[in-house]
């Protein structure tokens, strides 16, 4: 293998696979990239068995072929080089020789039949979204999902494709976000519905910046999107997602009305005396303002209070601070709807206003 390209070309590829490789696997093949020069092209290969990217960049091959090496090494070394052309050429033995004008490194490589082998997909098949739908639904979704990898069947992202419907939904057993888009040019043939692990959706929004479209495929027990000359591969989990619908509040009657930016500040000024295990704070409902306050006899209490239109009795009702302002962030400026229906009854908000959007969040709440 020998091939000569840019540096800007080679960096730009390197540092959209660091997120995807291991690095500290038991596996070392997998602490690695695999290089593949062929006619015009090089392309990218990594994988950590669960999720996977293979990316591309126009290379001048002199002599096609393949090699491994440590993707972390290899782009630590790029990112320094003066900017200019640099050549790749496998050397004899598990050995890479990259030089770039009057610098010369020699790596060390492990075996290209070492490196698992990455599916493909025929995109003419595939399904395109657009690239702000999807990253706009990921975020408001993705920080619910359980950090415990022990529960499997929520340890992803619930993706359900059904004609031009496109939902999301993740859980953590103490909090649930859902949220639904229309596609504008892609549809699902038949309903797909696959259980995304959460890396999958943390690196795809690093992916095809300045690109308008991602499509999506689906093939056994993969899932695909491509952006531009990337494509991120991930395996779905085979487990089943808990019925979420059940979970979704319907009677809540008290609706209280507030600016998300107003009542993120005041949640995160209470939240500082608030315990620091259980981040809880107290919401107190009454007629004309909502009172938020905590009270930690460690360090101390505090409360503030907002001003709403609300004219129906009183609830005092416990929450996590933490997973209020998760949603609040994840929303935005704007006003936003609490409905709750007593102290033992989930929450629920919601964004007023989100133009082709249907956002909900679900918190269960807590003792105080």
């Amino acid at each position: 293998m020998d091939f000569l390209t840019s540096k800007e070309n080679l960096l730009r590829e390197l540092q959209a696979v660091q997120g995807i490789v291991e690095k500290k696997s038991t596996i070392p093949i997998l602490s690695n990239i695999l290089l593949e020069a062929r006619k015009d092209r090089l392309e990218l290969l990594a994988t950590d068995l669960e999720v996977g990217i293979r990316s591309s960049c126009e290379a001048t091959v002199k002599s096609p072929g393949s090699v491994t090496v440590s993707a972390r090494r290899l782009f630590d070394i790029v990112r320094y080089l003066p900017d200019a052309e640099i050549r790749l050429k496998a050397d004899e033995g598990n050995w890479v020789v990259l030089t770039c004008q009057k610098a010369r490194f020699r790596i060390v490589s492990l075996p290209k039949e070492d490196f698992p082998a990455i599916p493909e997909f025929d995109f003419s098949k595939g399904i395109t979204i657009e690239r702000a739908l999807l990253l706009d639904m990921i975020s408001k979704v993705i920080f619910a999902i359980t950090t415990d990898e022990s529960r499997y069947q929520i340890n992803g992202t619930l993706m359900t494709l059904n004609k031009k419907h496109l939902t999301m939904v993740a859980t953590d057993g103490h909090r649930l976000a859902f949220v639904s888009g229309r596609l504008e040019k892609g549809a699902a043939e038949a309903p797909i519905e696959v259980i995304v692990p959460r890396k999958a959706f943390q690196e795809l929004p690093r992916l095809g910046e300045g690109e308008s479209e991602v499509v999506f495929g689906h093939k056994e027990n993969h899932i695909f999107f491509k952006v531009g000359r990337t494509v991120l591969i991930s395996q779905i989990s085979p487990s089943k997602f808990p019925d979420y619908q059940k979970v979704i509040p319907e009677g809540n009657d008290k609706l209280l009305k507030l600016d998300s930016v107003a009542l993120a500040d005041v949640v995160r000024r209470i939240a500082l005396l608030s315990s620091e295990r259980s981040r809880a704070v107290k919401v107190s409902v009454s007629k004309g303002s909502i009172e938020i306050s905590s009270n930690n006899p460690e360090v101390g209490e505090a409360s503030e209070t907002l001003d709403v239109d609300y004219d129906g009795p009183g609830l005092d009702i416990g929450f996590n601070a933490k997973y209020l302002l998760d949603f609040l962030q994840a929303m935005g400026p704007g006003p936003v709807i609490l409905a709750i229906k007593d102290e033992a009854t989930q929450g629920l908000l919601r964004p007023v206003g989100l133009e082709g959007r249907d956002y909900r969040y679900v918190v269960m709440p807590m003792r105080i």
